[in-house]
């Protein structure tokens, strides 16, 4: 497993989008600067953790995660806002289907010297088979009382309201799945993701 450490200079803005890749994650974002993360995840283990370290310093992540029986995920986000004013937004979204499995478990720290900050995180999770497991944490650990936080989470099905109607218009069965998966995952993602989203409902049709 890759151990990557990295420092956001000041005002600078950075955008990665990490592919695939086990690892351990570590970034620092300094005063004024923007980082932006994209992780896709098809069987890996990614460990993350973004420090704030200097005021108005931003880090937006988000990640797509697809489990099957031989492919199972694991996500571990931690974003520490260590200054004022700094802001972070979380969205994970994935689905497992057969006998995968995904664990999910994501921290929002403010410490009581770091006030007016503001953090959300979102996950949403689709279960597409009887045996497919999503458990998902989020939490939050905040000691400052000036900070606007967030945080939910929701696993599901399919909405078969949704499948009913596109199949009422001529769509058969199978191909109304994947139009409404891939909906559902392509939602508030970057477009370069959904080529590697096409190839998973592909090859686990």
């Amino acid at each position: 497993m890759q151990n990557i450490n990295k420092l956001i200079k000041p005002n600078e803005s950075s955008v990665e989008l990490l592919v695939k890749q086990d690892g351990n994650f570590v970034y620092d974002v300094s005063e004024g600067a923007e980082l932006n993360l994209c992780f896709v995840l098809t069987g890996q283990e990614v460990n993350l953790n973004v420090r704030l370290i200097g005021d108005d310093a931003k880090v937006n992540v988000k990640a797509v995660y697809l489990s099957c029986s031989n492919q199972n995920n694991k996500l571990n986000f931690c974003i520490e806002h260590l200054k004022g004013k700094t802001y972070s937004t979380q969205l994970i979204k994935g689905c497992a289907t057969g006998f995968g499995q995904t664990d999910f478990y994501g921290i929002i720290k403010i410490p009581q010297n770091s006030q007016k900050c503001e953090g959300a995180q979102t996950h949403k999770g689709l279960l597409l088979s009887d045996e497919a497991v999503i458990k998902a944490t989020p939490e939050l650990e905040i000691y400052a009382d000036d900070v606007k936080c967030s945080h939910g989470s929701s696993v599901g099905n399919l909405d078969e309201f949704a499948l009913f109607y596109l199949m009422s218009r001529g769509i058969d069965e199978k191909t109304a799945n994947q139009m409404l998966i891939k909906a559902f995952l392509l939602s508030d993602m970057p477009q370069e993701v959904e080529q590697f989203i096409t190839e998973w409902i592909q090859n686990n049709e």
